[in-house]
């Protein structure tokens, strides 16, 4: 994964912004602010992993090259990552389980849609369509196939 020039401008920017205290390299604090800065919501675990991952010198903090890696790291991250875990926490906050089993009862997805988040798709429709066996009920399959189209 290799970054545009126009990205490693803006990385530059940015390392130079959150390089506080002018020491040439980011710590895991600043990374963060970097990071959040970004739009991301990385945790304490997550930092300290992307910098021991680029962290060549193990100094605990990374200079502008080892910055590039974390970032185009992130960036492959962000462009390989599987909606999958999304899919999968949508599908048990509407009543289904984790590890994929159970289902999502129409009328509960028809009251989110329309009265929780106030949408005003033909949600109906849309589940006479996926509910391949009639059932009223959607399976992971069927929601995965719902949210995806």
């Amino acid at each position: 994964m290799v970054l545009t020039q126009e990205e490693i401008d803006g990385c530059r920017e940015a390392f130079l912004a959150f390089d506080k205290d002018r020491s040439g390299t980011i710590d895991v604090w600043e990374l963060r602010q970097v990071l959040e800065a970004m739009g991301q919501k990385p945790t304490e675990e997550e930092l300290f992993q992307m910098i021991s991952e680029v962290d060549d010198n193990m100094s605990g903090s990374i200079d502008f090259g080892e910055f590039l890696k974390v970032i185009e790291n992130q960036k492959e991250r962000a462009e390989n990552f599987d909606d999958e875990n999304d899919m999968i926490d949508a599908f048990v906050a509407c009543g289904g389980k984790a590890n994929k089993e159970g289902h999502v009862k129409r009328e509960t997805l028809v009251r989110i849609i329309k009265q929780d988040f106030g949408l005003t798709i033909d949600i109906e429709e849309l589940i006479n369509k996926i509910d391949s066996d009639g059932s009223g009920e959607i399976e992971f399959d069927e929601f995965k196939i719902l949210l995806s189209s």
